[in-house]
Protein backbone atom coordinates (compact mmCIF):
# COMPACT_ATOMS: atom_id res chain seq x y z
CA UNK A 1 0.00 0.00 0.00
CA UNK A 2 1.01 3.38 -0.76
CA UNK A 3 0.29 6.22 1.78
CA UNK A 4 1.41 9.74 1.39
CA UNK A 5 1.45 11.34 4.44
CA UNK A 6 1.24 15.66 4.25
CA UNK A 7 1.63 17.50 7.37
CA UNK A 8 0.03 20.58 6.89
CA UNK A 9 -0.39 22.51 9.98
CA UNK A 10 -2.76 25.65 10.21
CA UNK A 11 -3.68 27.94 13.26
CA UNK A 12 -6.04 30.24 13.97
CA UNK A 13 -5.27 32.85 16.72
CA UNK A 14 -7.17 32.42 19.82
CA UNK A 15 -7.74 34.43 23.24
CA UNK A 16 -5.17 33.49 25.89
CA UNK A 17 -6.40 33.31 29.44
CA UNK A 18 -3.97 32.10 31.77
CA UNK A 19 -2.61 28.98 30.68
CA UNK A 20 -5.47 27.51 28.65
CA UNK A 21 -6.01 28.82 24.78
CA UNK A 22 -9.41 29.28 23.28
CA UNK A 23 -10.52 29.14 19.72
CA UNK A 24 -7.90 27.87 18.60
CA UNK A 25 -8.03 25.21 15.88
CA UNK A 26 -4.88 23.48 14.70
CA UNK A 27 -4.23 20.09 12.31
CA UNK A 28 -2.01 18.19 11.36
CA UNK A 29 -3.36 15.42 8.25
CA UNK A 30 -1.98 12.51 5.85
CA UNK A 31 -4.07 11.08 3.62
CA UNK A 32 -4.46 7.95 1.42
CA UNK A 33 -5.11 8.03 -1.94
CA UNK A 34 -7.62 5.35 -3.38
CA UNK A 35 -5.59 3.12 -6.15
CA UNK A 36 -6.87 -0.87 -8.01
CA UNK A 37 -4.34 -2.70 -5.32
CA UNK A 38 -5.89 -1.23 -2.48
CA UNK A 39 -7.99 -4.71 -1.66
CA UNK A 40 -9.78 -5.13 1.19
CA UNK A 41 -8.45 -7.91 2.86
CA UNK A 42 -9.99 -10.81 5.11
CA UNK A 43 -9.10 -9.43 9.10
CA UNK A 44 -10.78 -12.59 10.31
CA UNK A 45 -14.60 -12.98 9.47
CA UNK A 46 -15.06 -9.21 8.54
CA UNK A 47 -13.74 -7.31 5.68
CA UNK A 48 -11.50 -4.27 5.99
CA UNK A 49 -7.99 -2.68 6.18
CA UNK A 50 -6.06 -2.41 9.08
CA UNK A 51 -2.90 0.15 8.75
CA UNK A 52 -0.05 1.36 10.63
CA UNK A 53 -0.44 5.33 10.65
CA UNK A 54 3.22 5.48 12.55
CA UNK A 55 4.84 4.40 8.95
CA UNK A 56 3.23 7.65 7.61
CA UNK A 57 4.73 9.66 10.17
CA UNK A 58 1.29 10.51 11.67
CA UNK A 59 0.27 11.49 15.26
CA UNK A 60 -3.15 11.68 16.71
CA UNK A 61 -1.70 10.97 20.45
CA UNK A 62 -2.69 14.11 22.75
CA UNK A 63 -4.75 15.61 20.42
CA UNK A 64 -8.40 16.72 21.38
CA UNK A 65 -10.03 14.92 18.46
CA UNK A 66 -9.26 12.70 15.82
CA UNK A 67 -11.41 12.64 12.51
CA UNK A 68 -11.55 10.33 9.79
CA UNK A 69 -12.99 10.69 6.35
CA UNK A 70 -13.51 7.38 3.96
CA UNK A 71 -14.78 7.00 0.59
CA UNK A 72 -14.87 3.37 -0.65
CA UNK A 73 -16.51 1.77 -3.96
CA UNK A 74 -16.68 -1.14 -6.03
CA UNK A 75 -19.52 -3.22 -7.54
CA UNK A 76 -17.85 -7.12 -6.43
CA UNK A 77 -19.15 -7.09 -3.12
CA UNK A 78 -21.64 -9.05 -1.19
CA UNK A 79 -23.75 -5.95 0.02
CA UNK A 80 -22.98 -2.27 0.03
CA UNK A 81 -19.52 -1.23 0.61
CA UNK A 82 -20.23 0.17 3.84
CA UNK A 83 -17.96 0.68 7.15
CA UNK A 84 -19.08 -0.69 9.70
CA UNK A 85 -16.70 -0.22 12.08
CA UNK A 86 -13.59 1.95 13.11
CA UNK A 87 -10.89 1.70 15.59
CA UNK A 88 -7.68 3.34 16.28
CA UNK A 89 -5.92 1.80 18.54
CA UNK A 90 -8.23 0.22 19.81
CA UNK A 91 -10.44 2.84 20.17
CA UNK A 92 -13.39 2.87 18.56
CA UNK A 93 -14.63 6.10 16.21
CA UNK A 94 -18.19 7.58 15.92
CA UNK A 95 -19.91 7.47 12.93
CA UNK A 96 -20.65 11.38 12.27
CA UNK A 97 -22.28 10.57 9.08
CA UNK A 98 -22.07 8.30 6.59
CA UNK A 99 -24.08 7.62 3.21
CA UNK A 100 -24.07 5.21 0.14
CA UNK A 101 -25.03 6.25 -3.22
CA UNK A 102 -28.28 5.33 -5.09
CA UNK A 103 -26.71 2.79 -6.90
CA UNK A 104 -25.32 1.31 -3.35
CA UNK A 105 -22.00 0.68 -5.20
CA UNK A 106 -20.14 3.43 -2.91
CA UNK A 107 -20.18 4.98 0.60
CA UNK A 108 -18.73 8.38 1.76
CA UNK A 109 -18.54 8.63 5.62
CA UNK A 110 -17.21 11.31 8.48
CA UNK A 111 -15.93 9.42 11.77
CA UNK A 112 -13.91 10.97 15.19
CA UNK A 113 -13.17 10.52 18.27
CA UNK A 114 -12.67 12.72 21.05
CA UNK A 115 -9.00 12.93 23.03
CA UNK A 116 -6.78 9.75 21.66
CA UNK A 117 -4.76 8.70 24.30
CA UNK A 118 -1.89 7.23 21.87
CA UNK A 119 -1.35 6.02 18.63
CA UNK A 120 -1.54 2.38 16.38
CA UNK A 121 -3.51 0.66 14.24
CA UNK A 122 -6.59 1.96 12.81
CA UNK A 123 -8.45 -0.29 11.51
CA UNK A 124 -11.33 -0.10 9.02
CA UNK A 125 -14.20 -2.96 9.18
CA UNK A 126 -16.51 -2.87 6.08
CA UNK A 127 -20.33 -3.78 6.65
CA UNK A 128 -19.91 -6.24 3.27
CA UNK A 129 -19.82 -10.11 3.87
CA UNK A 130 -17.25 -10.24 1.27
CA UNK A 131 -15.00 -8.33 -1.35
CA UNK A 132 -12.62 -8.54 -3.90
CA UNK A 133 -11.45 -5.36 -5.28
CA UNK A 134 -13.05 -2.78 -2.77
CA UNK A 135 -11.10 0.47 -3.43
CA UNK A 136 -10.59 3.52 -0.88
CA UNK A 137 -9.38 6.52 0.16
CA UNK A 138 -9.23 7.92 3.57
CA UNK A 139 -8.12 10.82 5.39
CA UNK A 140 -6.83 11.66 8.91
CA UNK A 141 -6.87 14.51 10.75
CA UNK A 142 -5.34 15.37 14.29
CA UNK A 143 -7.18 18.83 15.73
CA UNK A 144 -6.61 20.92 18.68
CA UNK A 145 -8.79 23.75 20.13
CA UNK A 146 -12.57 22.00 19.16
CA UNK A 147 -15.59 21.00 21.29
CA UNK A 148 -16.58 17.39 22.33
CA UNK A 149 -18.40 15.57 19.57
CA UNK A 150 -19.80 16.71 16.28
CA UNK A 151 -21.94 20.03 16.09
CA UNK A 152 -23.37 19.49 12.69
CA UNK A 153 -23.37 16.93 9.31
CA UNK A 154 -25.17 17.29 6.43
CA UNK A 155 -25.71 14.89 3.33
CA UNK A 156 -27.24 14.54 -0.40
CA UNK A 157 -27.30 12.56 -3.55
CA UNK A 158 -28.34 14.93 -5.64
CA UNK A 159 -27.79 18.51 -7.02
CA UNK A 160 -31.18 19.18 -5.56
CA UNK A 161 -30.76 17.62 -1.95
CA UNK A 162 -26.69 19.99 -1.90
CA UNK A 163 -28.87 22.64 -2.54
CA UNK A 164 -31.98 22.27 0.56
CA UNK A 165 -29.86 19.37 3.04
CA UNK A 166 -26.52 19.82 2.97
CA UNK A 167 -25.35 23.75 4.67
CA UNK A 168 -23.55 23.09 7.76
CA UNK A 169 -24.08 25.71 10.60
CA UNK A 170 -20.97 26.53 12.77
CA UNK A 171 -22.23 28.54 15.60
CA UNK A 172 -18.42 29.32 16.77
CA UNK A 173 -16.29 32.27 15.71
CA UNK A 174 -13.68 29.28 14.35
CA UNK A 175 -14.20 25.71 14.01
CA UNK A 176 -13.37 22.98 11.53
CA UNK A 177 -15.42 21.73 8.26
CA UNK A 178 -14.77 18.86 5.98
CA UNK A 179 -16.65 16.54 3.23
CA UNK A 180 -15.87 13.97 0.92
CA UNK A 181 -17.17 13.45 -2.02
CA UNK A 182 -17.81 10.81 -5.00
CA UNK A 183 -18.81 10.59 -8.29
CA UNK A 184 -18.33 8.29 -11.68
CA UNK A 185 -16.43 8.82 -14.77
CA UNK A 186 -15.72 12.72 -14.60
CA UNK A 187 -12.80 14.08 -12.81
CA UNK A 188 -13.38 16.87 -9.72
CA UNK A 189 -12.25 20.21 -10.45
CA UNK A 190 -10.64 20.96 -6.82
CA UNK A 191 -12.51 24.37 -5.30
CA UNK A 192 -10.25 27.72 -5.00
CA UNK A 193 -11.31 30.05 -1.84
CA UNK A 194 -10.75 29.05 1.40
CA UNK A 195 -10.70 25.22 0.70
CA UNK A 196 -7.71 23.01 1.12
CA UNK A 197 -7.90 19.86 -0.61
CA UNK A 198 -6.17 16.38 1.52
CA UNK A 199 -7.17 13.90 -1.70
CA UNK A 200 -8.20 14.03 -4.93
CA UNK A 201 -8.18 10.50 -6.49
CA UNK A 202 -9.14 8.19 -9.32
CA UNK A 203 -9.62 4.73 -8.70
CA UNK A 204 -11.16 2.59 -11.73
CA UNK A 205 -13.65 5.00 -13.33
CA UNK A 206 -14.60 6.24 -9.86
CA UNK A 207 -13.29 9.42 -8.70
CA UNK A 208 -13.47 10.97 -4.47
CA UNK A 209 -12.57 14.44 -3.61
CA UNK A 210 -11.88 15.69 -0.02
CA UNK A 211 -11.49 18.83 1.26
CA UNK A 212 -11.32 20.78 4.33
CA UNK A 213 -11.04 24.68 6.15
CA UNK A 214 -11.04 25.92 9.53
CA UNK A 215 -13.28 28.54 9.56
CA UNK A 216 -13.09 31.78 10.69
CA UNK A 217 -16.30 33.15 10.97
CA UNK A 218 -19.87 31.61 12.36
CA UNK A 219 -22.32 30.75 9.63
CA UNK A 220 -23.50 27.68 6.97
CA UNK A 221 -20.99 26.13 5.66
CA UNK A 222 -21.62 24.24 2.24
CA UNK A 223 -19.41 21.60 0.36
CA UNK A 224 -17.56 23.32 -2.39
CA UNK A 225 -18.25 20.91 -5.34
CA UNK A 226 -18.76 20.83 -8.57
CA UNK A 227 -19.81 19.07 -11.26
CA UNK A 228 -22.83 17.73 -9.93
CA UNK A 229 -24.72 16.16 -12.89
CA UNK A 230 -25.51 12.70 -13.56
CA UNK A 231 -22.50 10.68 -12.91
CA UNK A 232 -22.52 12.43 -9.28
CA UNK A 233 -22.81 10.01 -6.43
CA UNK A 234 -22.94 11.91 -3.29
CA UNK A 235 -21.14 13.96 -1.00
CA UNK A 236 -20.87 14.18 3.23
CA UNK A 237 -19.92 17.08 5.39
CA UNK A 238 -19.36 17.80 8.85
CA UNK A 239 -18.70 20.63 10.39
CA UNK A 240 -16.91 21.08 14.80
CA UNK A 241 -16.93 24.38 16.49
CA UNK A 242 -13.58 25.33 18.53
CA UNK A 243 -14.22 26.27 22.09
CA UNK A 244 -15.42 29.64 22.66
CA UNK A 245 -13.07 32.61 23.55
CA UNK A 246 -14.85 34.21 26.99
CA UNK A 247 -16.84 37.38 26.29
CA UNK A 248 -15.83 40.53 26.28
CA UNK A 249 -18.55 41.20 28.93
CA UNK A 250 -18.59 37.69 30.77
CA UNK A 251 -14.71 39.36 31.41
CA UNK A 252 -15.79 42.78 32.30
CA UNK A 253 -18.16 41.40 34.97
CA UNK A 254 -15.58 39.26 36.55
CA UNK A 255 -13.88 42.67 37.20
CA UNK A 256 -16.70 44.30 38.91
CA UNK A 257 -17.14 41.39 41.29
CA UNK A 258 -13.32 41.95 41.64
CA UNK A 259 -13.86 45.52 42.64
CA UNK A 260 -16.92 44.91 44.78
CA UNK A 261 -15.21 42.14 46.37
CA UNK A 262 -12.30 44.55 47.53
CA UNK A 263 -14.79 47.01 48.77
CA UNK A 264 -16.53 44.29 51.25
Amino acid sequence: MNIKALRTLGCVAGLAVGTHLHGAVSITDLYSAGAPGNAAADLGGVFGYEIDVATAGFTAAGAGKLVMVFSGHDGNVAGIPRVANVTYDGAPLIEAVQLPDNLELATAGIFYLDNPGSDGILRIELAATSSATVHYGFGLYAVDGLKAGVQDTGSGRTATELTTTLPVTITTPEGFFVQEAVRNNQSFGDSVDDYTTLYNYSADSYRALSQYQVTSAAGDYVAPIGNTGENFRMVVAAGFEAVPEPSSALLVGLGGLVLLRRRC
